[in-house]
Parts: structure tokens; sequence; C-alpha cells
């Protein structure tokens, strides 16, 4: 008797065990999947305002995120990069004693002590202690860019994100967040210009929010280009032309004020496509590493006058994402908030190295 009472005690506590096993396992599912809410999209047109705000824009800046093979021969990364340069040039120790400070403790740094590819903000231009991402989808479905707002959803929960900490000044969790995204279905040429590209930010930010709150991630289909000039283009299929894989910039509109973008071309071609094999295969992970290297870099220089390279001839000019990328864009894949991707890391002042943890 005694021995069938133990039994079923043992069962009884084997049943709680598998029970709360259970519970425990659909719990963390149930959190995994409240971190990625589903992705709200609202369709909309393009109108005359849009056109019109296009054309009467005051001020504009852009950086280009260059192409492998033009990377390789130290292009310039910004389309309006003269202002920038003069300045870099008339202070090329800018920021010289903070960094300094920094490593004059590690053995074997020469006078003047800084590691010349660190980047400095020495006019304390702004940066994005916190904004939420909004997608735009432009005539296609999200699934064309593989799975960007998961990405992003992933990326704002992670521990990655958190190499902005040291250029934000902020440690919070969950800063950069996901909004909104905006679908816009139009008949657009197959080469866009810049008035095209502004008409569609003004259109998603007239919908969603201006100023530094929002950052417009314009994801272009597969077979349309976009140009900045007849000579620098995200063009493909017309290699001499060639020069970029995305940029991320800011634009004054009339009515409605600052806006910050990027704009995020299809990104599995050749030039600046991740090496395969990778963990979500060449759409999902090229897509990724393009966007992350975007939103990383408008969090740390939106503008243009905010955390660059300025005491590195070769260097020059470069963000926080362009120092980090490999000549054939081979990454090793590692973890954001438990989802693994093959996708660039960033600059880390900290580590005066490439880095994927803060």
């Amino acid at each position: 008797m005694k021995l069938c009472q133990i039994a079923r005690t043992a069962f009884a506590l084997g049943c709680c065990a598998v029970l709360a096993g259970f519970l425990k396992f659909a719990n963390v599912g149930a959190q995994s999947n409240a971190s990625v809410p589903e992705e709200s999209v609202m369709s909309v047109q393009l109108s005359a305002v849009d056109q019109i705000a296009a054309d009467d824009v005051t001020t504009r800046h852009v950086h280009l995120h260059p192409q492998r093979s033009v990377a390789a021969h130290r292009f310039a990364p910004a389309e309006n990069d003269e202002n920038r340069q003069a300045h870099a040039h008339a202070n090329p120790h800018s920021d010289s004693d903070s960094v300094a400070s920094t490593v004059f403790s590690v053995p074997g740094v020469a006078a003047p002590g800084f590691y010349p590819a660190d980047l400095s903000n020495p006019t304390h231009g702004k940066v994005l202690a916190s904004v939420q991402s909004n997608n735009v989808y432009v005539n296609c479905a999200a699934s064309c860019w593989g799975t960007p707002s998961v990405f992003l959803a992933h990326l704002a929960l992670s521990h990655f994100i958190h190499i902005t900490d040291e250029y934000a000044h902020s440690t919070a969790n969950n800063r950069y967040t996901v909004g909104a995204s905006t679908s816009i279905k139009e008949f657009l040429p197959a080469t866009l210009s810049q008035s095209n590209i502004l008409q569609i930010v003004h259109a998603a930010a007239r919908t969603h929010g201006s100023g530094y709150d929002h950052v417009y991630h314009l994801f272009l289909p597969r077979g349309v280009d976009v140009c900045l000039s007849t000579k620098v283009c995200y063009s493909p299929n017309n290699p001499s032309n060639f020069l970029f894989c995305a940029y991320h910039g800011s634009a004054d509109f009339t009515g409605i004020g600052h806006v910050l973008f990027s704009v995020e071309p299809y990104q599995n071609v050749p030039g600046c496509s991740v090496a395969q094999p990778t963990p979500n295969g060449p759409l999902v992970d090229s897509t990724s590493s393009t966007l992350s290297h975007e939103l990383i870099e408008t969090i740390t220089d939106p503008d243009g006058d905010a955390w660059l390279a300025q005491n590195s001839l070769i260097d020059n000019g470069a963000e926080i994402g362009d120092l980090c990328e490999t000549p054939f864009g081979s990454y090793a894949p590692f973890a954001v908030y438990g989802k693994s991707y093959a996708i660039q890391p960033e600059y880390s002042n900290r580590f005066h190295a490439c880095a994927t943890t803060p």
C-alpha cells in the first residue's frame, strides 16, 4: 500500500514538472511572439502636395553606402561632402584630447595618442537617443525584401544595438522601436530621381510624422534603380554608374519640417549582397545587413555633422558602418535578440575595432 502511495505521489510530481515545463515553454513562446508584433501597413497615395514639397526642399544631406568595388577605391561616402571635408581638414585632430585620454593607457600607442579610425563629434552634432523606424514599401509587398520589420524588432531588443550607447549617450533598452509601415503603389520610372525619392519620403512623413522621432526606410523593388546624378547610381545592370548600395539622409520640407530617411534598393545583387551561406539566405541577410548599417549611421550621424572618422586621411568622412564592411561581404553570423543573422559589425571607439557587442 505504501509503495502504491509513493508511486502515485511520484507520478503526480512528474506530471506537475512536465506541466510546469510546458507552461514555461509556452510563456517563453508568447513573450517571443509579443516582442515581434504583427506589422501594421497603411496604404498611401502620392499627391500633388508631395511633388510640390519635393521641389521646395530647402536643405538636403545624403551619406552613401558605396558598393564594394567602389569602396575599395575609397569612394567619398557623401554626395555633398565638400563642406564637411573642409571642416575636417581645418580640424585634423579635433576631439583628440578626449580620445587620447582613453588610449594613453594602452601599451605601444605612439604620440599623439589616438586611433586614427576612431569616430569623433567635435561640433556636438545631433545624435538620436531614441527613434522609431517606419518602413515604406514601394510597389511590392514587405516579403519582397525578406522580413525587414522582424529584423528591426529583433535589432531594437538586441545587445548589438547598444554599440550606439557610447555615441548616443543613452543605455536605455528598446529605445529604437518599430512603428507603422507604409505601402505606396504608384507608376514610377525604372530609374528614380531624387525628386521621386523625396516625394515618397514626404508622403510617408505627412502620414506618420516628421522630426527626429522617425526615420523612414524606403524599400525599392528588384529592377528599380535610383540615381543622385547621371553618374552616381544604384544600377546593378549598368556597372559604369553603379556606385552605391544604399544611403541615408535628411531633408527639410516646407510645411512638415525635418525628415530622416534611408533608401534601401534591392540588396541581393553582386556588390551589395552578403557572402553565402548565411543563416537566413541571401535576401534576408543582405537586406538586414544594409538596413542595420543605415539605421545605426542615422542614429550616430543623422545630418552629416556628428560621429565621423576625421583623424585619418584614408577614412576621412567615414561613418560607424563604413569602417566595418569587408571586401567580399563575408560576415560571421551572430545572434540578434536570439536569432542568428549574417550582418556586418559596427565600429566601437571603446574597443577601437569593429564589434557586435557594446
